[in-house]
């Protein structure tokens, strides 16, 4: 009797959650809520300042002589880059993650520039949202992206290496992801996170076609 009746409170538990554990990333149908709903205050803020944050990112990899690397880096690290275009629909694709500036808390030995290579990643539908996560490195993220004219909005989490999850959207603020993504070209996006809270002042990911 006692083990039904605490039965019946985890399963109510988790109705009231919607079926999904409290904290984690949930693999439900997701309703097609808008992002202006669901973004928290502080990262209402970091996403008004995308175009200052490319400002100093830039400023501070040329500062520190990586103007070679960022020609190399091709549109990835060009600002205005973007181009008209379809987004991404659900399948794998290839993800690098492109880090530029340095934060006033960082190590002094943090560099002003760096790129991964490049690691599998995958857009997968959720309701009628797009869910984008990445599968390797020792820092991914993962989360929703919402419609909003000729981009995307993305709000999502960090997860480190050994976590197995994706921590749900608003659950940790230093874990918090927000940012856009642009078109690039055919078969290319700019996924692009502003003021991240880990050590760089802003993060493209390229999302690209095999």
């Amino acid at each position: 009797m006692r083990r039904a009746v605490a039965l019946l409170v985890v399963l109510l538990a988790l109705s009231a959650c919607g079926g999904d554990l409290p904290g984690v990333a949930s693999a439900s149908d997701l309703r097609a809520r808008s992002w202006q709903e669901q973004i928290t205050e502080a990262d209402r803020k970091r996403l008004a300042g995308l175009w200052a944050a490319w400002t100093r990112a830039l400023n501070q990899a040329t500062a520190a002589g990586e103007t070679a690397a960022l020609v190399a880096a091709g549109p990835l690290a060009v600002a205005d880059a973007a181009v008209p275009g379809r987004m991404p629909t659900p399948g794998d694709y290839q993800c690098r993650t492109l880090k530029l500036g340095v934060r006033s808390d960082a190590p002094t030995t943090a560099p002003a520039l760096a790129l991964a290579d490049a690691q599998p990643c995958r857009i997968s539908a959720r309701g009628s949202l797009l869910w984008f996560e990445q599968f390797a490195g020792q820092q991914r993220i993962g989360g929703t992206l919402y419609p909003d004219d000729d981009r995307m909005v993305f709000l999502g989490s960090k997860s480190l290496a050994g976590e197995m999850r994706v921590i749900a959207y608003a659950a940790d603020p230093a874990r918090d992801q927000v940012g856009v993504l642009h078109t690039l070209g055919p078969g290319r996006w700019r996924l692009e996170l502003p003021w991240p809270n880990w050590q760089s002042n802003l993060e493209v990911v390229e999302i690209s076609q095999h």
